[in-house]
């Protein structure tokens, strides 16, 4: 009998026992170098599955855990709330998990269970921008773009009433009665260019809306044969609690057809941590959680669509560009080619409230893909080439270090936008908030940056040992972890170097150099990127 058949069997009580004690007895390797950086100092782990609870401590040189205790005082305490989830997870199945923190500045883990199913008529594949025009989705809007990582989770409802027989249809029939006003301003705007004919099959009830400019029609247990967007609900809770408008947390997704989805994030697993500034990054070194939570939340499907991203160096003379500012001049050609632009808030700085630079210098998308984004008005907007070369410009004096590159997961699992070849995303990172820097805490490498996370080909930064007098300032400026300083002189780390330059610039002894090894490398980098995005504007291609 196989492992998932047996565990199947076992009452709850003994399952999370099992679970439990493979975490705190799960391999770990003390002279691994991740291990090693990663734990220069005692750090306290309680966990807590659904109630049997136990501690590890992790230490430069040992590893202790002990079973049916809890530390007075730990680091951070892991509960697991959802058994069978956390079986899941044991077992190694693939899982869809999205985090967040609560109103009281917890970390929840999430399993995204899925609300809407649509599907559009004939080519039409802009869902999203159909979806924010209706209504009854004003509070959905928000919850499409990535901002939904950097704001805080809502305080859903403990508990709601079961749905009684005839509910449903009673909510639906209210909401076709009840949430339209075709005289508010915004209806008249969404509506001014545009019929919107759209069927529901809300937990077996049948409904249309046919949405004008001047005029509103409806009718309850009928669907249409032409209509432009089609939207199933299958879950009598999810279906209450959306038709009620009822606080709920959102996420948007894709199937294999490309078709939108809704999904619900239900709460699974909180992290509660002793330091309110440490971040759910600083679990990546925890061996259980790489290995049982993290590969698990990886999706296993195929995709032949390549990732390439580099961060471009911010000095400010480098090879054949000696009187340019380097990155503007990567970010200009896109910009000057781009069908569409869209400027965004930067969800990094807004999770972590940053108080080191703005919001507003925030991600730039690029292409035909970025017409089907939906982002709310305090979040992003479209952008003319003008105030995204001077959002650009900004961005690179404020000494944010610019990224560029095609990220599938940005657009699909970020925004919900189908990645065809044509979304080109770029961003400004921060030392104090951004992905990269707070992985590479740990010595673990994560960006936005895709498969490809260190410097751009061509490029490599020199330390000169005989300038060199150790000070340590390029290790202050150094947000990525790549500098150490050995036998008084300072070390560049190949693999953890991005190329940025920040610390060129607080060298006062010119210790610290870029060697350009391929003159011709910012061509090529635009090469690269041009071979697998295409920003143009579809429509006129030949």
């Amino acid at each position: 009998m196989d492992s998932k058949k047996i565990l199947g069997k076992l009452p709850k009580f003994l399952l999370k026992r099992i679970i439990l004690k493979a975490i705190i007895k799960h391999k770990v390797d003390i002279s691994d170098k991740i291990y090693k950086q990663s734990f220069k100092e005692p750090y306290k782990v309680n966990l807590n599955i659904c109630g049997s609870k136990a501690y590890q401590i992790y230490e430069q040189n040992q590893y202790i855990y002990k079973y049916g205790e809890l530390l007075e005082d730990p680091d951070v305490t892991i509960e697991f709330k959802d058994i069978d989830f956390a079986k899941k997870l044991y077992l190694g199945e693939k899982v869809s998990i999205e985090s967040g923190r609560d109103s009281n500045n917890y970390y929840q883990m999430c399993k995204k269970d899925l609300f809407i199913r649509t599907s559009t008529r004939g080519d039409n594949a802009n869902t999203q921008l159909l979806l924010a025009k209706i209504p009854i989705f004003r509070s959905v809007v928000p919850h499409f773009g990535t901002s939904r990582l950097g704001k805080r989770l809502r305080d859903e409802p403990e508990y709601i009433d079961p749905v009684k027989e005839g509910e449903i249809e009673m909510l639906v029939k209210k909401m076709l009665r009840e949430s339209v006003d075709i005289s508010d301003e915004k209806y008249k705007e969404n509506f001014r260019d545009q019929t919107l004919k759209v069927n529901w099959d809300i937990v077996g009830n049948k409904a249309y809306q046919i949405f004008e400019i001047n005029n509103y029609t409806y009718r309850f247990g009928e669907n249409l044969e032409d209509a432009d967007l089609n939207i199933v609900i299958n879950n009598p809770e999810y279906s209450k609690r959306f038709l009620m408008e009822l606080p709920t947390n959102f996420a948007p997704g894709l199937d294999e057809e490309g078709n939108f989805l809704i999904y619900i994030k239900i709460p699974v697993i909180a992290i509660k941590f002793k330091n309110p500034n440490e971040s759910r990054y600083s679990l990546y070194r925890l061996p259980f959680f790489r290995d049982m939570i993290l590969k698990a939340s990886i999706e296993e499907k195929e995709d032949k669509r390549e990732n390439y991203g580099h961060y471009v160096s911010v000095n400010y003379s480098l090879g054949n560009y000696e009187n340019v500012v380097v990155p503007y001049k990567v970010f200009e050609y896109f910009i000057n080619k781009a069908s569409n632009i869209v400027l965004r808030t930067c969800p990094c700085r807004e999770h972590w409230e940053c108080k080191n630079y703005p919001i507003e210098l925030g991600c730039i998308f690029m292409g035909d893909d970025t017409k089907r984004m939906v982002l709310s008005d305090d979040q992003g907007r479209v952008a003319t080439k003008e105030e995204a070369l001077e959002h650009v410009r900004k961005a690179i004096d404020a000494g944010l270090i610019p990224l560029i590159g095609r990220n599938v997961a940005e657009a699909e699992d970020g925004h919900g936008v189908k990645d065809t070849g044509h979304f080109l995303a770029g961003c400004f990172c921060c030392e104090c908030c951004c992905i990269g820097v707070k992985t590479r805490e740990y010595g673990i490498s994560y960006s936005m940056a895709g498969d490809s996370y260190g410097g751009m080909e061509g490029i490599k930064i020199k330390v000169d040992s005989e300038k060199c007098v150790g000070c340590g300032k390029c290790l202050e400026a150094c947000a990525y972890k790549a500098r150490t300083i050995i036998d008084g002189k300072a070390k560049v780390n190949p693999i953890m170097c991005v190329g940025c330059g920040r610390c060129i610039n607080v060298c006062q002894y010119g210790a610290t150099s870029i060697e350009i090894e391929d003159p011709n490398y910012i061509e090529k980098f635009i090469a690269k990127i041009e071979s697998i995005v295409d920003v143009t504007d579809q429509s006129i291609q030949n």
